[in-house]
Protein backbone atom coordinates (compact mmCIF):
# COMPACT_ATOMS: atom_id res chain seq x y z
CA UNK A 1 0.00 0.00 0.00
CA UNK A 2 1.02 3.42 -0.80
CA UNK A 3 0.21 6.92 0.71
CA UNK A 4 -0.93 9.76 -0.93
CA UNK A 5 0.55 13.04 -0.30
CA UNK A 6 -1.56 15.24 -2.38
CA UNK A 7 -4.23 16.62 -0.30
CA UNK A 8 -1.32 17.12 2.39
CA UNK A 9 0.72 18.89 0.37
CA UNK A 10 -1.71 20.71 -0.91
CA UNK A 11 -2.32 22.16 2.31
CA UNK A 12 0.93 21.90 4.25
CA UNK A 13 3.10 24.38 1.19
CA UNK A 14 0.69 26.74 1.44
CA UNK A 15 0.31 26.78 5.39
CA UNK A 16 4.38 26.82 6.33
CA UNK A 17 5.05 29.68 3.09
CA UNK A 18 2.62 31.58 5.08
CA UNK A 19 4.04 31.09 8.16
CA UNK A 20 7.66 31.76 7.02
CA UNK A 21 6.50 34.88 5.28
CA UNK A 22 4.94 36.01 8.99
CA UNK A 23 7.10 35.00 11.08
CA UNK A 24 7.27 35.50 14.10
CA UNK A 25 3.96 36.85 14.16
CA UNK A 26 0.88 34.61 14.60
CA UNK A 27 -0.61 33.94 11.48
CA UNK A 28 -4.35 33.07 10.64
CA UNK A 29 -4.81 29.66 8.73
CA UNK A 30 -7.84 28.21 9.06
CA UNK A 31 -9.55 26.48 5.64
CA UNK A 32 -10.31 29.92 4.56
CA UNK A 33 -7.10 31.52 5.22
CA UNK A 34 -5.28 29.01 3.04
CA UNK A 35 -7.59 28.30 0.44
CA UNK A 36 -9.68 31.63 0.11
CA UNK A 37 -11.31 30.91 -3.23
CA UNK A 38 -12.32 27.46 -2.94
CA UNK A 39 -15.20 26.07 -3.10
CA UNK A 40 -16.82 24.57 -0.19
CA UNK A 41 -15.37 20.66 -0.23
CA UNK A 42 -15.61 18.76 2.80
CA UNK A 43 -13.26 16.52 1.92
CA UNK A 44 -10.24 19.26 1.00
CA UNK A 45 -11.06 20.94 4.68
CA UNK A 46 -11.09 17.63 6.44
CA UNK A 47 -7.60 17.15 4.86
CA UNK A 48 -6.26 20.30 5.83
CA UNK A 49 -7.71 19.89 9.49
CA UNK A 50 -5.67 16.66 9.08
CA UNK A 51 -2.70 18.46 7.89
CA UNK A 52 -2.79 21.38 10.57
CA UNK A 53 -3.17 18.01 13.12
CA UNK A 54 0.20 16.41 11.81
CA UNK A 55 2.32 19.18 11.86
CA UNK A 56 1.30 20.38 15.54
CA UNK A 57 1.48 16.44 16.38
CA UNK A 58 5.30 16.51 14.78
CA UNK A 59 6.11 20.30 16.31
CA UNK A 60 6.99 21.43 13.09
CA UNK A 61 3.64 24.69 13.99
CA UNK A 62 3.01 25.78 17.25
CA UNK A 63 -0.85 27.06 18.07
CA UNK A 64 -0.85 30.56 19.85
CA UNK A 65 -2.56 30.29 22.33
CA UNK A 66 -5.81 32.47 22.82
CA UNK A 67 -6.64 31.89 19.07
CA UNK A 68 -8.26 29.13 17.42
CA UNK A 69 -6.80 29.08 13.93
CA UNK A 70 -3.55 31.50 15.04
CA UNK A 71 -0.13 29.14 14.56
CA UNK A 72 3.67 30.07 14.51
CA UNK A 73 6.61 28.39 12.82
CA UNK A 74 8.53 25.80 15.31
CA UNK A 75 12.30 25.43 15.33
CA UNK A 76 11.65 22.37 13.57
CA UNK A 77 9.14 24.11 11.11
CA UNK A 78 12.29 26.82 10.56
CA UNK A 79 14.27 23.83 10.05
CA UNK A 80 12.47 23.49 6.82
CA UNK A 81 13.35 26.54 5.14
CA UNK A 82 17.38 26.12 6.27
CA UNK A 83 17.15 28.17 9.34
CA UNK A 84 18.77 27.80 12.74
CA UNK A 85 16.81 29.64 15.11
CA UNK A 86 19.53 29.09 17.40
CA UNK A 87 22.61 30.00 15.35
CA UNK A 88 21.12 32.83 14.22
CA UNK A 89 19.95 34.24 18.16
CA UNK A 90 23.36 33.22 19.22
CA UNK A 91 24.84 35.32 16.85
CA UNK A 92 23.37 38.09 17.47
CA UNK A 93 23.99 37.64 20.98
CA UNK A 94 27.74 37.00 20.86
CA UNK A 95 28.35 39.91 18.12
CA UNK A 96 30.40 42.71 19.88
CA UNK A 97 29.10 45.29 17.51
CA UNK A 98 25.24 44.85 17.69
CA UNK A 99 23.20 47.32 18.74
CA UNK A 100 19.71 45.93 19.18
Amino acid sequence: MSVSFTQFDESAVVILKLLAQYFPTPTEIGFNDVFPDAEIDANKRAAHIGTLAFLRHEDIIAHEVGSASSFILTRKGLALFNEDIFKHLNALLTHEDNNI
